[in-house]
């Protein structure tokens, strides 16, 4: 008696993981009968599943193996050689960052397209991701007050986080939390995390209500997140 072929599938998927969009490639088999989930050296998470299997239950074991995965996603962050000519995500275009000893004080500037730091800094790393979160507390507030006002809200009080498993957060007291590496990313995708974390005031869950919610503050809100979801992980390098 011959056996029957295996049949294969294989497609990409995302799924909301601690309040952060992730991105996964979900390969299906009629010869498996377990979940396995692993993540590449890359930094890209594959799930690999039975083939009839219903696709909550592998939305399930993501979540219930979230905290694993963040932590495996942490440990692969791409390593900067911080250099001249290296190249940093700003608000949706690229700065470049330049060395030299032609910069002087112990501050960085923009000039341009330039990111300039003076070579005398003993840690680039280091001046450049506080620069960066400089940025992010002015640029990220302005854009709360300015979407509060122009759905005639009272703006709440916020705060800048150093989150890499999410984007932006609302605690029981009513604090946004915004990541500073939200600053890398395109205007568009920073007013879409914005509206998510405000919606939530109207709606704690993640339902269809909360999403119809979203659409009414950010309106065409799907395409700017899938935009976050594909470019997220260049905005967390650093």
């Amino acid at each position: 008696m011959s056996r029957l072929p295996i049949r294969r599938a294989a497609a990409e998927a995302s799924i909301e993981l601690q309040g952060r969009p992730l991105g996964y490639l979900l390969k299906r088999s009629s010869a498996r009968r377990t979940l396995a989930l692993r993540v590449t050296e890359a930094g890209a998470v594959q799930v690999n599943a039975p083939l009839a299997l219903p696709h909550g239950r592998i939305e399930a074991f993501l979540l219930r193996h979230a905290g694993w995965l963040i932590e495996q996603l942490a440990r692969r962050t791409v390593a900067h050689t911080w250099q001249s000519g290296m190249e940093l995500p700003y608000l949706g275009g690229v700065l470049h960052l330049d060395i030299h000893e032609g910069v002087e004080g112990q501050a960085l500037c923009r000039e341009g397209d330039r990111l300039c730091c003076p070579a005398r800094l003993a840690n680039p790393a280091v001046a450049v991701t506080a620069w960066y979160r400089r940025q992010a507390a002015d640029l990220l507030g302005t854009r709360l007050a300015a979407l509060c006002r122009g759905q005639g809200r009272i703006e709440p009080p916020w705060r800048l986080s150093n989150a890499r498993s999410r984007w932006g957060s609302l605690s029981v007291k009513g604090v946004v939390g915004l990541s500073w590496r939200l600053i890398k990313a395109s205007p568009a995708e920073i007013d879409y995390v914005i509206c998510h974390e405000l919606a939530h005031f109207r709606r704690r869950d993640h339902s269809a209500a909360f999403w119809r919610e979203v659409e009414r503050l950010c309106p065409g809100y799907a395409t700017v997140r899938a935009r976050l979801r594909e470019n997220g992980h260049r905005y967390l390098q650093f």
